[in-house]
């Protein structure tokens, strides 16, 4: 098992000159991989958040060691993926099983050793006047008081932990945990339930005080083990947008390490992180995975195949769309109403704006081709996709009223193409 973990301070902490919030690491030794993302609280309430989170990465890496080496490796024996939600107030601890039990366990003991070092902390550095003032008024009190004081720590967690005998994950607060799997039909999967509770800015957190009951977590024994398993903090996934873009891009990173450029794929996370983070969410951004680099071989033609679907299936849909544009732009393409007119110069933008991105996604779809080419020759013939000709008037050029699919180019289509330019200029000149 290989490893890898990357955080950065984001461009709005750049900026306020806050220090990096997040904190994650990742280890594999004696059968053992391990993977964890802390992402600390950025309200100024959770002014030593980044101090929380540190701690509780340290704290949880050797909670999980303990964990691995003194827990039964039989309670897992056998066990099929089973995931569970975080427990609410109607749930009985009853239902729960040993591996359920054995887990919050694991859970507990991380919240209790957190709470004592951060305690520690703040009695050796009690919070100073400059950091109480920056914080609002309704909870100086509290500061004051020293009431709640792990609130000012507060961050959230994630891990997973990788044996030769099973594995698991954990998870309390927001973020994204990814796994990559060769063996089953669905490629990729949020392994981890969700938590709706988890929304915007708001957040569960270890700091809260039911902290225990709010983990979510999932376990397998069976001998089925993801390929990959990356994990995420929030400012990755708000970056990305659509959870699909998150995936494919830690498939990117997947193809890398298949290869065997880890460096590569390092240098790969730690120059994107920070431009992703600028670009997108101006958040800290962490990144910590573990990967069996044989499995992950095997896995790459998969991965290939599903980004070509994708893309084919975004290419399909714009398609759809220019048709419905057109169709619609011929019913009124005589009329000199105002309000149509309005209509078909907005259509002939829409249908430039989708054919330009139609040629983006076929550039990338041919190379994801030329990739799986290179896997299977000959699979895929690359070509162009579509040609559209529409006249500045926003009326259909006649020349060329239907969308062309290039894909397989061949003689007749490149002399089609010579017959419209012709066209297109005697309309022109006309």
């Amino acid at each position: 098992m290989k490893h890898f973990s990357f955080s950065c301070q984001g461009e709005s902490h750049k900026l306020t000159d806050k220090p990096c919030q997040d904190s994650s690491s990742s280890y594999s030794i004696d059968d053992v991989s391990i993977a964890i993302v802390c992402d600390g609280h950025g309200g100024e309430r959770y002014f030593r958040s980044d101090v929380g989170a540190r701690c509780c990465v340290r704290i949880t890496e050797e909670a999980i060691k303990q964990f691995v080496a003194c827990v039964d490796k039989n309670l897992f024996t056998g066990k099929q993926f089973t995931q569970r939600k975080a427990l609410s107030e109607s749930d009985s601890l009853d239902k729960l099983n040993d591996v359920d039990k054995a887990l919050r366990q694991l859970f507990s003991s991380i919240i209790f050793a957190w709470n004592n070092e951060i305690e520690q902390y703040t009695n050796e550095y009690p919070p100073t006047e400059d950091e109480i003032k920056k914080v609002e008024p309704k909870y100086i009190e509290a500061l004051t008081n020293k009431v709640s004081l792990e609130k000012i720590y507060g961050c959230t967690l994630m891990a997973y932990v990788h044996t030769k005998d099973y594995w698991f994950a954990f998870h309390i607060g927001d973020g994204k945990c990814i796994s990559l799997h060769n063996d089953e039909p669905n490629i990729w999967k949020e392994p981890i339930p969700w938590d709706e509770r988890c929304f915007l800015n708001k957040t569960t957190s270890i700091c809260d005080s039911a902290a225990l009951d709010e983990f979510r977590y999932c376990y397998q024994g069976d001998g089925k083990y993801p390929a990959t398993i990356f994990l995420g903090s929030d400012g990755m996934d708000d970056s990305f947008g659509p959870v699909e873009n998150l995936v494919d891009f830690y498939m990117e990173v997947s193809k890398l390490l298949a290869k065997g450029n880890d460096d590569k794929a390092m240098q790969e996370v730690r120059e994107t992180l920070p431009i992703l983070s600028k670009k997108g969410s101006q958040d800290d951004m962490s990144l910590a995975y573990v990967y069996d680099l044989n499995a992950l071989i095997d896995l790459i033609p998969k991965i290939l195949l599903y980004q070509i679907d994708i893309l084919e299936n975004k290419i399909s849909n714009l398609k759809n769309k220019i048709v419905e544009l057109k169709k619609r732009s011929e019913l009124i393409s005589n009329s000199d109403e105002q309000k149509d007119i309005i209509e078909r110069n907005y259509a002939i933008k829409d249908i430039e704006r989708y054919f330009n991105e139609i040629k983006s996604i076929n550039n990338k779809l041919n190379r994801r081709k030329e990739e799986y080419n290179q896997i299977k020759p000959g699979t895929y013939t690359i070509g162009n996709d579509i040609t559209i000709d529409v006249e500045a008037d926003g009326r259909k050029n006649k020349s060329n009223n239907v969308i062309s699919d290039n894909n397989k180019t061949d003689t007749k289509n490149k002399t089609k193409k010579k017959k419209n330019k012709k066209k297109h200029k005697k309309n022109k000149k006309k």
